[in-house]
């Protein structure tokens, strides 16, 4: 199983002059045993969206999926979402909470 990762900020009160993207601290990671506990022996292949918040501390806030081609792997990856850890978005050199969109691709 491969993933690909490339989350992005959502336009809201989007960061502009003077600002700093969130970075992983402690990224999303999912792990092959992951994926078989939740779906078993058969790879997945497809993409499930998620939407959350990084908040000034840079935690996760309110996970949600967006699409899935798979609800059985919906709960692992929220749990994985939540276990991930941000530097915040800073703007004029303060931290911010940040909508952050992560699509994850399974091959």
């Amino acid at each position: 199983i491969s993933l690909m990762l490339m989350g992005s900020l959502i336009a809201q009160k989007s960061l502009q002059d003077n600002q700093q993207f969130p970075q992983a601290i402690i990224p999303f990671q999912l792990t092959y045993d992951d994926v078989k506990n939740a779906v078993g022996m058969i790879p997945p292949i497809g993409k499930i969206s998620v939407d959350f918040f990084i908040n000034e501390n840079g935690d996760v806030e309110d996970p949600n999926i967006v699409d899935t081609f798979n609800i059985q792997l919906n709960d692992v990856v929220i749990d994985k979402v939540k276990q991930s850890k941000y530097k915040p978005a800073l703007q004029n050199g303060r931290p911010v909470k940040v909508k952050y969109h992560l699509p994850i691709v399974f091959r």
